[in-house]
């Protein structure tokens, strides 16, 4: 409504509130170093799949993730697909 708006407004200095801008859920892999990790073992090891590095991440990190949020951070950071030849 209008005075909430209002109060929202004189409390804050907007007309939005904190907890509307921030959607979905915290990143596990915030930290750039767990990253960096991930980029390096990549680069060291072009051939190993995502379930190893998930092994390797929660070995050494002790991160537990899904594959699915590697292959997501690897995107992030501009890793691509590696394509296998047979």
């Amino acid at each position: 409504t209008f005075w909430r708006i209002l109060k929202l407004w004189r409390e804050t200095g907007d007309v939005v509130s904190i907890s509307d801008r921030i959607c979905g859920c915290p990143r596990i892999l915030q930290c750039n170093h767990d990253v960096l990790y991930l980029i390096r073992l990549v680069r060291q090891s072009p051939e190993w799949f995502l379930d190893e590095l998930l092994v390797l991440l929660d070995t050494n990190h002790f991160i537990s993730v899904h594959y699915v949020t590697i292959h997501r951070e690897l995107e992030r950071v501009g890793v691509s697909l590696k394509k296998l030849v047979f």
